[in-house]
């Protein structure tokens, strides 16, 4: 995307809100309008919102933001190592090899004295035995004594120097190395800007007044009472810390506080009814429910078929039952008209059987006939 010919709009933090969690943060930004509308605002922070961008123009009545959206801008940064450091590194490398050498050469200076030792002149055979001379030996080991004396005391002054240096050379390694690593492994800088398409305000100048949300912001109160002994009065103090981690810096900024939740819906309440009286339980739940709808049909099948046919077993003991009243006297019953099979239930035309003929209980049937009595 091409941005070189959108105007862009410095913009300046003007107020903060800040809730139990989270802000709201308040910019303005001024600047002249193209033909097209299309501005461009930078400074916006990584942590806002991008649901959270609102935009108007504060100084011309009529004019309106007709579409406003987040960007993130992209830029190369520079892989160079800053000079001056580099140069610094280099020149107390060199003071520090120059001291480190310099402590090397009085190092074989002592030496070099330390292994001074009288040495006796070649005797010929024919000569015969000479006597040391004592104070020859003496006077030289005082000369390597002073001599030693100096030496190390200049080499303790070359060891101290030396370590000065390489302690300055490993905090400016240092400083090389984190001014060369404090960039991201990619060598790329972000941005976040809004881009925003003004409608009505022609070529004048005008201010722009931008509201994002950010989290990453608290603030906890503090009381202080203040009371004198043998006074009826005092005074309370309320201070508020504000603690933040959003990437801008609030120095000079009007500060607001709130106690609301930023992320917590704002929709007003449905108030329940409320009855004033004597207390009463709570009823039961009743657990009756309307009917489904179609529940008069569900059976309307089974009624047009008409009444279920009677079994075999049921037959049997109505004829065991005249039987019984034919023998004790009794008028006899006339025997049920035979039911007519409906279609799709009973047993087929003759399919049933003659009163009075014995025929077995079908499995599952009716109860068997009673027995007869015996007469006496």
């Amino acid at each position: 995307m091409t941005t070189g010919a959108t105007p862009r709009w410095d913009s300046t933090l003007d107020a903060v809100v800040v809730y139990a969690q989270g802000a709201v943060c308040r910019r303005l930004a001024r600047g002249g309008v193209p033909s097209d509308g299309r501005v461009r605002v930078t400074g916006l922070p990584r942590s806002l919102d991008p649901g959270s961008l609102r935009a108007r123009v504060l100084d011309i009545p009529g004019a309106r933001v007709t579409e406003a959206r987040v960007e993130v801008e992209a830029e190369p940064l520079s892989t160079g190592t800053p000079d001056a450091l580099r140069h610094e590194v280099e020149r107390l490398s060199n003071e520090s090899a120059a001291a480190r050498g310099r402590r090397n050469r009085q190092l074989s200076l002592i030496e070099e004295v330390a292994a001074l030792r009288p040495v006796p002149p070649p005797r010929r055979r024919e000569d015969p035995h000479r006597r040391t001379p004592v104070d020859a030996w003496l006077e030289l080991a005082d000369f390597v004594d002073e001599r030693l004396a100096g030496l190390h005391q200049r080499l303790a002054e070359l060891e101290e120097a030396l370590r000065d240096i390489e302690h300055a050379h490993d905090i400016a390694v240092d400083r090389l190395e984190r001014a060369s690593t404090d960039a991201p492994p990619a060598h790329v800088e972000t941005t976040v800007c809004a881009v925003l398409t003004l409608d009505g305000c022609g070529d004048a100048e005008v201010e722009l007044e931008l509201e994002y949300g950010v989290p990453g912001a608290v603030w906890v109160p503090a009381y202080r009472l203040a009371h004198r002994q043998d006074d009826g009065s005092g005074r309370l103090t309320l201070r508020a810390s504000v603690a933040q981690r959003t990437g801008e810096d609030w120095t000079g900024v009007r500060v607001s506080l709130a106690t609301a939740d930023l992320r917590r819906r704002t929709d007003l309440p449905r108030l329940r009814s409320v009855r004033i009286g004597r207390s009463q339980p709570a009823p039961a739940p009743s657990g009756w429910r309307e009917p489904p709808a179609g529940l008069g049909d569900l059976f309307s099948g089974y009624d047009s078929a008409g009444p279920r046919p009677a079994p075999a077993s049921a037959l049997a003991a109505v004829a065991a039952g005249a039987a019984f009243h034919a023998e004790a006297g009794g008028a006899v019953p006339p025997p049920p008209p035979p039911p007519s099979a409906p279609q799709g239930y009973g047993l087929p035309p003759g399919a049933l059987p003659a009163p009075g003929s014995a025929t077995p209980p079908a499995f599952g049937g009716g109860m068997p006939a009673p027995a007869q009595p015996t007469g006496s």
